[in-house]
């Protein structure tokens, strides 16, 4: 299968550093995850991204195109690595100790990296794009999909919302990059 995300530079993203650890922004975004109602089950069901699209397609009788996107989660997954690698940062769980909160996350194997950006995000509004690309009539509830998949994180309290709001930017900048590959 082709390699659509060759080319797609990461580089202009490690200037987008999240906020300080210690800083009023990490605080307000800390507040505002401890705020969430957790759903375990959301959660669990949103953990698991090919299967999250995978249902929506199944429901409205549409192929889903398993090889196309087990592929594009690889090749993401290798740049979304490398980003969660260059800024190191703590998972919330983690810094809220700083501030005098407790913060108790569900836990999931798939929160084992650093935090930023969300490869959740990335990767659930990459495919959303690709898929409603490929679907128009179903554009919507793919879209949405990867949206709630991108939430789920922070209903987790696995990320922060500058986590999230980052992992969306590159998802839609990836889906920017290799739209013209995809056969809608």
């Amino acid at each position: 299968m082709e390699k659509m995300l060759e080319g797609f530079n990461i580089d202009v993203y490690k200037k987008m550093s999240p906020p300080a650890d210690d800083s009023l922004t990490t605080l307000k975004e800390l507040r505002e995850i401890k705020g969430l109602k957790q759903d375990p089950k959301f959660v669990k069901d949103k953990d698991d991204i090919s299967n999250s699209f995978k249902k929506i397609a199944e429901k409205n009788s549409l192929d889903f195109p398993t090889e196309l996107i087990s592929n594009i989660i690889k090749q993401s997954a290798k740049k979304i690595l490398k980003l969660k690698n260059h800024f190191g940062r703590p998972r919330p769980k983690h810094l809220a100790p700083n501030f005098n909160m407790e913060l108790k996350d569900i836990p999931m194997s798939s929160a084992k990296t650093p935090s930023y950006p969300s490869g959740h995000s990335i990767q659930g509004v990459l495919i959303g794009k690709i898929l409603g690309k490929m679907y128009p009539k179903h554009k919507a509830d793919f879209e949405k999909e990867g949206k709630d998949i991108s939430i789920s994180r922070r209903i987790a309290r696995a990320h922060f919302k500058s986590d999230s709001d980052l992992g969306e930017k590159i998802g839609n900048d990836m889906f920017d990059h290799i739209k013209d590959k995809i056969n809608g």
